[in-house]
C-alpha cells in the first residue's frame, strides 16, 4: 500500500467514525506560531494560566511531545446544535460547547477506535498519542496547517463547512502520511468579533487578552472577577459564544449529528439561577454536572457566576439565597460576590448585611464590604438585551 493510498483510507475510516474534519500534517516546528504564542504570553495576555506557561518551549514542536512522531492527523467535530431560545426569567445562558456532555469524554473513544482501524489497514502495531484539547500542542495552528481551516480575528479555527462550531483532537503517529496542503486563505470577517466582544478582549491583530475574556472569568479563573467586568457578563452564567455567534462564517451551519453534543444529552442551553445558588457543597456540584464541561468552574466558579448574572438581569427572587450565601457560605470568593449581587439588587435593605461583613474573617470579602457600602459597585448593571446572543441571533 502506497502512502497516499493509507493515508486516503485512514481520511474514510475517520469519516466513518464521525469525524466532519480530517487533514494530515507532518511534525516540523510551528515556528510563526510559536512567535506569536511567545509574544501573547510576553503581553501577560494569558492571565493566570500557568500551564501555557510552563508548555511554552514545547507547544510549537510536535516532536518534543512525542520524539517518535512522523505525521499527524488532526481531527475536528461540529458541536452546533441550534440557536438559544428566550431567556427564561432567573436563568443564565450556557456557552454552546457545554450544552451536552463533555467533549474531553466523548471524543477519545473514537479517537482510540481510529488507530486500532489504522493498525488493521497496516496489519501490525501502532505507536500513538492522541489528545484532546488536553495535550501541550498548538492545535488551531496544526488544523490550518493540516487544511482544516483558516484562523479568524477571534483566534478559533473556522472551517469551510462548520464554521469556529468545531472540536479539534490530534492524533501522533508513527507512521509516515501524505500531508494536507496548508490553508492561506484569510479570515473573511470585517471584524464583528471585536466589535461585539462585550469587554474589548480581541485585540486587531487577532490576539485574545484572557485578562478580559469572559470565557476565561466565567471558566478558568479560581478568584474574583474584576468589578469593572461583572457587569459585562451579562447573562452568561457559564462562557461565551458572542465572538462566535456574530461570526460570518458561521452564518449557516448544519446541526451536529453527535447526539452527545445536543442540549437533552447534558445541562442544556440555561440554567436556573435559584438551582445553581442552592448548591450546597462541591460533592453535590460535582453529582450535578459530572460528565458536563460545567464541572471546570468548580462550584466557587459557578455560584460566584450566578450571583453576577443575578445581578445583571435584576432577578431580585434570589436576594435571600444572596443573603444566606453572604452570610453563611464557607466560601470568601461565594461570599464577596453575593455581596456585590446584594449592593446591585437592593442597596438599602441589603445595607444591614454588608455593614455585617466589614468583619468578616477575610478580607476580600471585608473589602468588597467595603466597596459596596460605599456605592463602588463599579458601574450598573448591563442590560441583557446589549448583549447580541440574547436574542439567539447576530446583529
Amino acid at each position: 500500500m502506497t502512502r497516499e493510498q493509507l493515508t486516503s483510507q485512514i481520511k474514510a475510516r475517520a469519516r466513518a467514525l464521525g469525524f466532519h474534519g480530517v487533514g494530515v500534517t507532518d511534525i516540523r516546528p510551528l515556528r510563526e506560531d510559536e512567535a506569536r504564542y511567545h509574544r501573547w504570553l510576553h503581553q501577560g495576555w494569558a492571565a493566570d494560566l500557568r500551564y501555557m506557561q510552563t508548555s511554552a518551549s514545547v507547544r510549537a514542536h510536535p516532536r518534543r511531545v512525542w520524539p517518535e512522531a512522523r505525521s499527524i492527523l488532526v481531527l475536528a467535530v461540529n458541536y452546533y446544535s441550534g440557536d438559544f431560545d428566550p431567556l427564561p426569567r432567573g436563568h443564565g445562558r450556557i456557552a454552546r460547547y457545554a450544552w451536552g456532555r463533555d467533549y474531553h469524554d466523548v471524543i477519545p473513544p473514537r479517537l482510540r477506535q481510529l488507530v486500532a482501524e489504522i493498525e488493521r489497514l497496516l496489519e501490525r502495531p501502532v505507536r500513538a498519542r492522541w489528545f484532546t484539547d488536553a495535550g501541550p500542542l498548538l492545535e488551531r495552528a496544526l488544523a490550518r496547517r493540516a487544511g482544516l481551516g483558516r484562523i479568524g480575528w477571534n483566534a478559533c479555527l473556522i472551517t469551510e463547512t462548520f464554521g469556529s462550531w468545531v472540536f479539534l483532537s490530534e492524533i501522533l503517529l508513527d507512521v509516515e502520511l501524505v500531508p494536507d496542503q496548508e490553508e492561506a486563505r484569510a479570515c473573511l470577517s470585517v471584524f464583528e468579533c471585536q466589535r461585539y466582544c462585550p469587554t474589548g478582549a480581541i485585540a486587531p491583530d487577532g490576539l485574545v487578552d484572557a485578562r478580559l475574556c469572559l470565557s476565561y472569568h466565567t471558566i478558568e479563573n479560581r478568584g474574583a472577577i474584576p468589578r469593572a467586568l461583572r457587569p459585562k457578563l451579562g447573562d452568561w452564567l457559564f462562557g461565551c459564544d458572542v465572538c462566535q455567534a456574530v461570526c460570518p462564517h458561521n452564518a449557516r451551519v448544519p446541526i451536529t449529528d453527535w447526539p452527545e453534543f445536543h442540549p437533552e444529552a447534558g445541562v442544556g442551553k440555561t440554567l436556573a439561577l435559584a438551582d445553581v445558588l442552592a448548591i450546597a457543597s462541591e460533592d453535590e456540584f460535582r453529582a450535578r454536572f459530572r460528565g458536563t464541561a460545567l464541572r471546570r468552574a468548580k462550584r466557587r466558579g459557578l455560584l460566584r457566576n450566578a450571583a453576577i448574572v443575578a445581578a445583571n438581569t435584576g432577578y431580585d427572587d434570589a436576594i435571600p439565597q444572596l443573603q444566606r450565601l453572604a452570610c453563611e457560605d464557607p466560601d470568601e470568593i461565594i461570599r464577596g460576590h453575593a455581596l456585590w449581587a446584594l449592593q446591585m439588587l437592593d442597596p438599602v435593605r441589603s445595607r444591614p448585611i454588608l455593614e455585617r461583613a466589614r468583619r468578616d474573617p477575610h478580607p476580600f470579602v471585608r473589602e468588597e464590604a467595603e466597596s459596596a457600602l460605599e456605592g463602588g459597585g463599579n458601574g450598573e448593571a448591563i442590560p441583557v438585551a446589549a448583549n447580541p446572543e440574547s436574542t439567539g441571533e447576530a446583529p
